[in-house]
């Protein structure tokens, strides 16, 4: 299928090619569940005359034909063995109950084809479906795309590209954060104009939940090579050992430059913009790999290759990545009762760290120019925006995703990059399903069976030293309504783990929810209250000084350790103003509901 849109009209042109001379289908499904598919079949019969109307289905079902026929067919032919249509039909066709409108949310594109000219049918045996984000600009070129190029090697050439690959066995535990280090091959700068996630098979595929690039910097006193050598060499360590940083390199790889979702395609920047490669001497970064294995399988060799894409021609703008969200591992901050539909997470960057982290960079006071977003949850995750507030009021969201897909996080580019403006208020909205958990209360952590909410954002002129903007809510009427007065990591068992009071001492976030708390409405309800209104959090801490200081602190050992400054923490709220609504689209004829 092949898609031909404009920013401009409210249509969508795209046509379909299949070898077969007969019936092909094309159509739309809101869910990967597929509860409602609107279909269009057509094709050309044996005396040469176009077949083509337009159906829904419930899931399974027979596709039952639409009263309203809003697919418009352009063109039929047969050529060889093979069938072409072309066909458009508006964003939104205002058939509520039978059609599918297309917005920015994820939407998984239907085809089948048969050697039958029965139009009643659908299911057939050659189908397949494909997750799009249909009004999402795609600037990756041609000879980037694994498949194409996988028929037409000479597409890529004149492309340069550095790789990141990585094999690792898996130990039997169900989740593992792994990093490695790598130094890179280059004596000058260069520019990375986008990147590209490739696995040998499906079953690697599956095992790798993210992946996250960090530019490292070594601490004052030791060069490069002198500090990251040694894990350059190594086959690597675990990342999150959050009580002991004197043993581990990794906090001193702070600066993320890239993040793969499970399912993610290639993203490429606009032509002016591009993220800096060997900014200082001797330059290494790390790969950050979740590596994700429910059945605690052993002895599982897992391949992936993060392939970076660049440029000697350095561009106009040079982009950074801003991580916002809920605080990780977020155990007492994400806490969804259990059976709950539609529960809403708030991760907040305050207007006081937007000034801190904007502040520098922003000339004249025009701010930062944001052009792509990665949305991301864990699996319970149902829909997230990335919301913005100025003076009082809220802003058309920055991107969102009312359909969210566990299985497809995309980094998305913007369709109309957004400006940024120092004191600007960012919020983070993730809303979670936990009907499917067998009556459990989810908390935040690492694993994809526990909960995460978290955005990064592309954005230039990139403000050097800062990387995060994320909070939590600790106000005493939150922790007095869950119970709990303090709580600690433990590494052996990857979990936080309640400390006080004393008769809950020694259990885990996930045991006190399950066991201690009684799930009624009333608690519910003042949960969600307080889990959107209490004041939050936020913390937005500088790493290194662009000039090379770094902040210096002791370690638990007695020891100097480097790479975060003493902190900087803001108080926000959930900003009691009207809101902002998706623009009405039109009005169903006979029909009083609007669409949003």
């Amino acid at each position: 299928m092949v898609q031909e849109k404009s920013r401009n009209t409210a249509y969508d042109s795209p046509y379909t090619r299949c070898q077969s001379r007969a019936i092909s289908g094309f159509g739309f499904s809101s869910t990967g569940t597929k509860w409602l598919e609107q279909i269009c079949n057509g094709g050309v019969d044996d005396d040469g005359r176009p077949i083509f109307k337009d159906y829904h289905a419930i899931r399974n079902e027979v596709p039952v034909e639409d009263p309203s026929q809003d697919w418009t067919l352009i063109e039929a032919s047969e050529t060889g063995n093979s069938t072409t249509l072309r066909f458009s039909r508006p964003f939104d066709s205002c058939d509520s109950d039978h059609d599918i409108p297309i917005t920015r949310d994820v939407l998984s594109l239907l085809w089948t084809y048969s050697e039958s000219d029965d139009v009643t049918q659908y299911h057939f045996a050659s189908r397949g479906s494909y997750e799009a984000y249909l009004l999402d600009p795609d600037l990756t070129p041609r000879g980037a795309d694994v498949e194409y190029r996988r028929r037409h090697p000479e597409a890529a050439q004149g492309l340069q590209k550095l790789e990141f690959q990585r094999t690792k066995r898996l130990p039997g535990q169900d989740t593992l954060y792994w990093c490695t280090f790598q130094k890179l091959p280059f004596t000058e700068k260069k520019h990375i104009i986008g990147f590209q996630t490739v696995f040998p098979d499906r079953a690697n595929f599956s095992h790798v939940h993210h992946m996250i690039l960090h530019r490292c910097r070594a601490p004052p006193g030791m060069t490069q090579d002198e500090f990251f050598r040694g894990p350059s060499e190594s086959e690597g360590t675990e990342c999150y050992i959050l009580d002991q940083p004197n043993q581990s390199p990794v906090p001193y790889c702070r600066e993320v430059t890239h993040v793969y979702g499970i399912g993610g395609r290639a993203i490429f920047f606009p032509e002016d913009v591009g993220i800096a490669m060997q900014e200082i001497e001797d330059e290494y970064w790390m790969l950050q790999i979740h590596y994700d294995n429910p059945n605690n399988s052993t002895n599982l060799d897992v391949t992936v290759s993060l392939e970076a894409y660049y440029t000697d021609e350095l561009r106009e703008n040079e982009a950074g990545v801003l991580q916002m969200g809920d605080m990780q591992p977020g155990a007492h901050s994400i806490m969804i009762p259990p059976g709950s539909i539609n529960h809403v997470i708030h991760g907040h960057c305050a207007p006081g760290c937007t000034d801190r982290i904007l502040g520098e960079v922003s000339e004249n006071g025009e701010g930062v120019t944001m052009f792509a977003t990665f949305l991301h949850t864990h699996m319970s995750g149902i829909g997230v925006r990335l919301m913005q507030f100025r003076d009082g009021q809220e802003m058309p969201w920055i991107n969102y995703d009312d359909n969210y897909d566990f299985n497809f996080q995309q980094f998305r580019v913007l369709r109309e990059p957004r400006q940024i403006l120092p004191k600007d208020h960012i919020l983070y909205r993730c809303v979670y399903d936990s009907t499917d958990r067998d009556g459990t209360a989810i908390t935040g952590g690492f694993s994809t069976r526990e909960e995460m909410c978290t955005a990064f954002t592309y954005y230039y002129k990139a403000s050097r030293g800062f990387a995060l903007c994320r909070s939590e809510t600790r106000s005493a009427a939150y922790m007095n309504h869950l119970g709990i007065s303090n709580y600690t990591w433990q590494r052996p068992i990857r979990q936080m783990v309640v400390t006080a009071p004393e008769q809950y001492a020694g259990l885990t976030m996930r045991d006190y929810v399950n066991n201690h708390i009684d799930w009624t409405i009333d608690y519910r309800r003042e949960l969600q209250r307080l889990q959107i209104y209490e004041p939050q959090v936020t913390q937005c801490p500088r790493f290194y000084w662009e000039d090379g200081r770094d902040f210096t602190g002791p370690g638990s050992d007695g020891n100097t350790y480097t790479s975060v400054d003493p902190g900087y923490e803001h108080e926000s709220t959930m900003p009691r103003v009207p809101r902002w609504q998706r623009p009405e689209q039109c009005v169903a004829p006979g029909s009083s509901t609007r669409r949003k």
